[in-house]
């Protein structure tokens, strides 16, 4: 009876790469500082204009100083509420990343690995987790919604409501630019399954599928990524792809 209580050697455990959550804590900051840099700026011009031979009058600049004063106080107030937002997907992957080094030795993961050719579409420039193993290679989507989740008519509902950028479009988009990717390193025809993760919220029955997209919570992930894929690959063509992810994220 000890035996089982005798805790997991790391390598029983999955090799793992990268930041998760440290895209979208970047961007939050990016989005919220820079309209910061142009009221510096506008105020270094009005206080040029000012001293010492001023091209505005008085009141004019007066004015200028007040309008510069109310929108940095709107940017404050919204700038938090964004950086708010990028913060809570950021715990998400984060929360998916705990879930994923629980993998066996025999799968590898990848945090936040950048798209060599994000779509326009995209709503980032990375992929928050690649995973590969012996049931195949899957990317996966984390979203830390905190709602009621249901999939319905193959579109996914949110509280009841579509949301305004469809999560299972973007999945989907993500995986083919990975496929394309993959397939012109390793000259193969691969199969990179989508997974749309719900880090939070309440999903029906725990895990679905609609469109082609494994849809999952965090409680369900591990699970998910067991099933065998239609196409798995042999063990050489993953230790292939592993290498080149490796070099992709800087590992060798």
């Amino acid at each position: 009876m000890a035996a089982l209580n005798t805790p997991q050697r790391p390598e029983q455990f999955a090799r793992v790469a990268g930041s998760p959550g440290e895209a979208p804590r970047v961007a939050g900051l990016l989005r919220i500082l820079w309209p910061f840099i142009l009221i510096v700026f506008a105020a270094g011009y009005l206080t040029r204009a000012a001293i010492p031979a001023p091209d505005l009058t008085a009141t004019w600049i007066g004015a200028g100083y007040l309008f510069l004063a109310g929108l940095l106080a709107w940017l404050v107030t919204a700038g938090r509420e964004r950086l708010d937002n990028f913060l809570k997907g950021a715990r998400g992957e984060e929360t998916v990343a705990r879930t994923l080094s629980f993998l066996p030795a025999t799968f590898r993961v990848y945090h936040g690995l950048a798209m060599q050719r994000p779509s326009i579409r995209s709503s980032s420039a990375d992929y928050d987790h690649v995973v590969i193993g012996p049931t195949g290679i899957f990317m996966i989507e984390t979203k830390n919604w905190s709602g009621r989740i249901r999939v319905e008519d193959g579109e996914i509902l949110y509280d009841g409501e579509r949301p305004d950028r469809p999560p299972l479009e973007q999945v989907k988009e993500a995986a083919a630019i990975l496929r394309k990717e993959l397939q012109e390193q390793v000259h193969r025809n691969l199969d990179v399954q989508p997974v749309l993760c719900f880090a939070s919220g309440q999903l029906t029955d725990g895990r679905a599928g609609a469109a082609g997209v494994i849809i999952c919570t965090g409680h369900t992930l591990i699970d998910a990524l067991h099933e065998k894929t239609e196409s798995p690959l042999p063990k050489e063509a993953l230790d292939q792809i592993a290498l080149y992810l490796d070099a992709r994220i800087g590992l060798s």
